[in-house]
């Protein structure tokens, strides 16, 4: 086993490397504030982001265990939220509301893992108002008000109703509101 040399010789001459104390000073301060900026995240939002994020995939493992009882254990299969999005039917009417969405939290989850970022544009919030039955139940509740616009408070609200619908199609509730939907939607013509 090699020996570690002196830290005290390491130091010195990392310092004479850099240019002196002076430069090496300058330039540990500069790379130890972008290490700081980075460390300095908006905490609250990174928190928001990630419980969203979480909230969905449980609901969403629920769901593809509730949907394929044969499936085995979601968790021994180890699969990341990606596969497990790909899972789900994408032809399914009731789910293509919500699946763009959904993979959009995705999106942004890995947006803040790869870039240390936890900025939540409009661009973002407009994938999750697309959802149509998302965004008209959000007007709704906010009535005589209106919806936050803040597009944080918008990716929570679309991560709770997601999860919701994931769930509703095994909950009493949602078959209620599952029939509710069938019986009033249009029906195509013969």
């Amino acid at each position: 086993m090699s020996k570690l040399p002196d830290p005290a010789e390491v130091a010195k001459r990392t310092v004479e490397l850099l240019g002196g104390p002076g430069k090496a000073r300058e330039i540990t301060d500069a790379e130890f504030g972008e290490m700081r900026s980075r460390w300095n995240q908006d905490v609250e939002a990174i928190g928001r982001i990630l419980r969203s994020h979480l909230y969905v995939e449980h609901y969403l493992t629920e769901y593809l265990a509730n949907a394929n009882p044969r499936l085995g254990s979601l968790a021994q299969a180890r699969l990341m939220f990606a596969q497990k999005v790909d899972l789900l039917d994408s032809h399914d009417s009731r789910l293509a509301d919500v699946l763009p969405g959904i993979k959009h939290l995705n999106t942004i989850r890995n947006r803040l893992a790869h870039r240390l970022s936890a900025a939540i544009t409009a661009e973002d919030s407009a994938v999750f108002l697309n959802a149509k039955l998302f965004k008209v139940m959000r007007e709704e509740g906010a009535k005589p008000g209106m919806p936050s616009q803040d597009p944080l408070d918008i990716l929570e609200q679309f991560a709770q109703h997601a999860s919701h619908f994931l769930t509703s199609e095994f909950s009493a509730l949602g078959i209620a509101f599952g029939k509710a939907l069938d019986e009033l939607s249009p029906q195509p013509k013969a």
